[in-house]
């Protein structure tokens, strides 16, 4: 029995937004496929941003440059592993990452979870993003946290990030490579300014010990708490970009530039902005708040690192920083912004077989975001991030266990049935990410996301044995033909 093409969304597809357009419900034709060099600039901006650099920094501050980098090396090897086989995956069915998981791992209503587990992801770094640029705005010009402010400015970037989405993003898009090159250059002149000009010493940074008490476990610990709960993230946002791909050595170029910019090139270029910079920070808000003693502007300088990073550029670069935090933000967040939207509309679809308009999940989107923001997302982000790697490497797990493990890499469009719910896999994915999370909130495992990776690739199969293939579901094809005959 085939697959019908009429019953798959829209894709989440956050690297060619014309193509998405034209091959919304179908596999990506050989004619609209890309290398992987021309695609790696996509998830090479998104890991130049403004969070990623927070990530950076704060890793490092935690634990200190050494195994800040030992373990940026770690998460990068594991992101390009999980990236090489979702994106081998995305590749074979041409798909996105939340369409795949039709065929390996949920189901075509099971994937709705998938389309949740995106969309929060995708909106959470929208709105973190938009509370980044907040907090730099306000430094800039001076402004008071006022509730005035904060409908004025969010406002205007909600409204910015709407009309991107909707009307520009192609123009951004474009404009990639050169916005990549941009923020790298405004990054160099900030080093240089610190080490060459202010005549910090870059031998500090390389021998920073780290905030956090103990020895070399308890810091490696720390710093993969941080960082390692992106790697489900890149590894799914690869599978987006790789369904462009023309080759399966375009997808391991592709696997690879996201993880590499992300976790080895960023904690570098982080690591002697944040060190190296801080003396200069603490000075500017000693000068800014004239009663702050000494410890108190370090401490309010440590949480400029993941609450208001924008005040390194501000701060070192004045508007050419200022400048370059919006322009090279506004592609991520047009990005951002379009892809929430498409995982709503994929996640309405997939329950009730309807597909709303873009714009309007656009809208929806933001306004999902704007509801983070008042829920204090910023304040939580380490948290946050935490508890979304535990659901984006439980997903990977399933995916990955059911395409390699149960599947042996078999893969036959013509002849794939596609289940209504593959309760092996919905079961395996919501044991394993609770199993995370609850390691994670009872404070036993620090790294529980992973837990929920191992669980996942370990229960799937066994539960597939004993749930096997149209267990207690219908098919799509079967379901498609019972509501044409009615």
């Amino acid at each position: 029995m085939s697959v019908p093409t009429s019953r798959k969304t829209a894709p989440v597809d956050t690297s060619l937004a014309a193509a998405a357009e034209d091959h919304a419900l179908v596999s990506v034709p050989a004619e609209d496929r890309k290398s992987g060099y021309q695609l790696s600039l996509s998830p090479v901006s998104v890991a130049t941003g403004l969070v990623i650099f927070a990530i950076a920094g704060l890793t490092v501050v935690l634990a200190g440059f050494t195994w800040g980098m030992v373990a940026g090396l770690l998460i990068a090897v594991l992101g390009v592993a999980l990236g090489k086989a979702l994106g081998s995956m995305a590749f074979a069915t041409g798909m996105s990452s939340t369409l795949t998981s039709r065929f390996f791992g949920f189901g075509l209503r099971g994937s709705s979870i998938g389309s949740v587990i995106f969309a929060v992801m995708i909106l959470g770094f929208l709105a973190v993003e938009s509370a980044l640029l907040y907090e730099g705005t306000l430094l800039m010009f001076k402004l008071d946290d006022a509730w005035t402010n904060r409908v004025l400015i969010y406002g205007v970037l909600t409204l910015l990030w709407i009309g991107l989405a909707i009307f520009g993003l192609k123009v951004a898009l474009r404009a990639t490579g050169a916005l990549i090159v941009v923020t790298l250059l405004v990054t160099a002149y900030m080093i240089v300014k610190i080490y060459l000009v202010d005549g910090a010493d870059p031998a500090q940074v390389f021998r920073y010990p780290g905030v956090v008490p103990g020895g070399a476990g308890a810091k490696l610990e720390a710093a993969i708490s941080v960082m390692g709960a992106t790697a489900g993230t890149i590894a799914l946002v690869t599978a987006d970009f790789a369904r462009y791909c023309r080759t399966r050595r375009d997808v391991t170029i592709l696997a690879v530039s996201g993880p590499l910019t992300q976790n080895i090139i960023m904690t570098v270029l982080g690591s002697l902005v944040v060190i190296g910079g801080m003396p200069a920070v603490i000075d500017y808000l000693m000068r800014r708040d004239a009663g702050l003693s000494p410890e108190q502007a370090a401490a309010a300088g440590s949480a400029f690192v993941m609450g208001n990073t924008g005040a390194f550029f501000v701060v070192f670069a004045g508007w050419i920083g200022f400048l370059t935090i919006y322009v090279a933000q506004a592609k991520a967040q047009a990005v951002n912004a379009y892809s929430g939207s498409l995982s709503l509309v994929n996640l309405v679809d997939s329950l009730t077989g309807r597909k709303p308009g873009r714009a309007v999940m656009v809208v929806v989107g933001n306004l999902i975001a704007l509801l983070m923001i008042a829920g204090g997302i910023l304040e939580q982000f380490t948290t946050y991030l935490a508890y979304l790697g535990a659901m984006t490497l439980g997903m990977c797990g399933v995916m990955i266990a059911d395409y390699y493990l149960v599947r042996r890499g078999r893969f036959h469009p013509t002849e794939q049935r596609v289940e209504m719910w593959n309760w092996a896999g919905v079961t395996t994915l919501l044991v394993s990410a609770a199993t995370g999370i609850v390691l994670l909130a009872t404070d036993t495992m620090k790294l529980g996301f992973f837990a929920s990776f191992v669980v996942a690739v370990v229960l799937y199969p066994v539960l597939r044995r004993v749930l096997p293939e149209g267990t207690g579901t219908a098919f799509a094809a079967d379901e498609e033909a019972l509501g044409e005959a009615h």
